[in-house]
């Protein structure tokens, strides 16, 4: 049986992404978790050594944090987060480690040609490796779990949650006029960096350009380094979200996108099937296919009205993945944490954000 743990439990998150104000957009999800985490009961404090000197002096300065905090005996689990920081932060054993690998630590990074970088290879060598040294590991998908290292029953499968009270769905001319976007015409958005390999940019742009050479007014829409809040503006604001991807872990824009209930056209990556896939409106496209993505464009287009996105991902709420992560913390440090009661059931809590959700 567990041990009780002395109230709060007290979480170290180490992390080489987080948003700044230089950087609102990076990292986001871990920061949704830490978020989801605190209004659980935990307390969690975050290390995410400064953005802009050399790689080598932020590992060093991460490392020294983690080892201080090892010998002050004020936490209680450390959750690193991606393969390189999991890897600083079992280099100590005062206290348990929680690795939570994102995607490409685990998978492999994909290059422009098509094949997998040496740094990626080794990050993900390094990072199944570790698996049998943490004490818990979190992967984003099964297939992540598939190619993760060590004792299976240590693995976890737990994507990232949503704030569904953050991303909801908003009434499409109205975020159209906020954002000055013509109310006839049709924007199909990309919401990731179109110049990283993996995201496969070329895919959706040649998708799009194929549903506009059938006389329909559309435009793709690249929103890449912006803000949750401005995010959230763009998605309601578009018939439909594009990913193009190679491969994915679980893609945070996909499940936000679904909170929105906006329509999805996503390639078969990581867990985006099982995602999106019993609902009206979306499609799942084979890799690389031009007419398939095309095709589900037009899918998208013609479901006039919103989908069903949000009621088909209530599973994903942020504060019910804010439970699974603690029940790993359970298992790997032997205590029983306390559990906050909000006070409110999830469908009271959607009653309240859903009001204005109405078209």
């Amino acid at each position: 049986m567990p041990r009780k743990t002395v109230t709060p439990f007290r979480v170290l998150m180490v992390t080489g992404i987080y948003p700044t104000v230089e950087k609102p957009h990076a990292g986001t999800f871990v920061k949704s978790q830490v978020d989801a985490l605190t209004e659980a009961g935990l307390e969690v404090d975050v290390i995410h050594p400064r953005v802009g000197i050399p790689t080598p002096l932020r590992y060093a300065s991460a490392l020294s944090q983690i080892w201080r905090a090892a010998l002050s005996g004020r936490y209680n689990v450390i959750n690193g987060q991606y393969g390189l920081w999991c890897f600083i932060c079992r280099l100590q054993w005062g206290i348990p480690v929680v690795a939570a690998f994102i995607g490409d630590d685990i998978l492999g990074t994909v290059t422009a040609q098509g094949g997998h970088s040496a740094k990626g290879n080794f990050v993900a060598m390094l990072s199944r490796q570790l698996c049998y040294r943490v004490d818990a590991v979190i992967v984003k998908s099964d297939q992540m779990k598939r190619e993760a290292r060590g004792p299976q029953q240590k693995i976890y499968v737990i994507p990232d949650g949503v704030n569904f009270s953050q991303f909801q769905p908003v009434p499409r001319d109205v975020m159209r006029a906020e954002l000055g976007w013509d109310q006839n015409k049709y924007y199909v958005l990309f919401s990731n960096n179109p110049n990283i390999p993996v995201k496969n940019f070329s895919l959706a742009k040649a998708a799009v350009d194929r549903v506009r050479a059938k006389g329909i007014d559309v435009e793709l829409v690249v929103a890449t380094g912006l803000p949750h809040d401005t995010v959230v503006k763009y998605m309601n604001a578009s018939n439909a979200l594009i990913l193009s991807s190679h491969a994915e872990g679980s893609p945070n824009v996909v499940r936000e996108a679904m909170a929105c209930n906006v329509p999805v056209v996503s390639t078969d990556v990581g867990d985006v099937r099982a995602v999106i896939g019993r609902t009206e409106g979306c499609t799942v496209c084979t890799p690389n296919s031009v007419e398939e993505m095309a095709a589900g464009i037009e899918v998208a287009l013609a479901h006039t009205e919103r989908t069903t996105g949000r009621a088909d991902t209530q599973h994903l709420r942020g504060s019910i993945i804010a439970q699974q992560i603690i029940d790993v913390y359970e298992k790997a440090t032997g205590l029983k944490i306390p559990r906050k009661t909000t006070g409110a059931t999830e469908n009271e809590t959607q009653l309240k954000e859903t009001t204005y959700a109405q078209e």
